[in-house]
């Protein structure tokens, strides 16, 4: 697949084109959750790039902001990986952060999960562990 196939099918987008996607967005406070949430002036556009995006590069924090903030408030769940310090908020706000072992230590303070030898396959072995531990404790609770 060319660099151009990409783009058009919104499988991997630079930042600021995710941003040109989704269309305008305001960010406001929820008293009731104390945390910040997002509105899509489209919802449509968001729903249509967020099923089919998989890569996001240069992004910044904002981008990873509006990402997944608006994969949670469609009752998605987010894994995020990062290593630096502007990937600490996303790293928080995930569901499952995962942070390399050579990445800051506030990446590391505010990840789930610490992949020590900086390969990405080991983030698939440590999801196929924590889902086999979750399985065997659920049984053994049900038990």
């Amino acid at each position: 697949m060319r660099i151009e196939e990409l783009e058009t099918e919104n499988i991997a987008l630079l930042g600021y084109q995710f941003q040109q996607k989704i269309g305008p967005y305001s960010k406001y406070w929820d008293p009731v959750n104390l945390d910040f949430k997002i509105q899509f002036e489209e919802p449509r556009k968001f729903a249509e790039v967020k099923r089919k995006l998989k890569i996001i590069a240069r992004a910044t924090a904002e981008d990873k902001f509006i990402l997944i903030s608006g994969i949670r408030q469609k009752g998605g769940l987010v894994g995020m990986t990062g290593d630096s310090i502007s990937d600490a908020e996303a790293l928080k706000q995930a569901d499952v952060g995962f942070c390399m072992g050579s990445g800051c230590d506030v990446a590391k303070d505010n990840s789930d999960l610490v992949i020590l030898d900086n390969n990405f396959i080991s983030i698939h072995k440590s999801l196929k562990w924590g889902r086999s531990i979750f399985d065997n404790v659920r049984k053994f609770l049900q038990f």
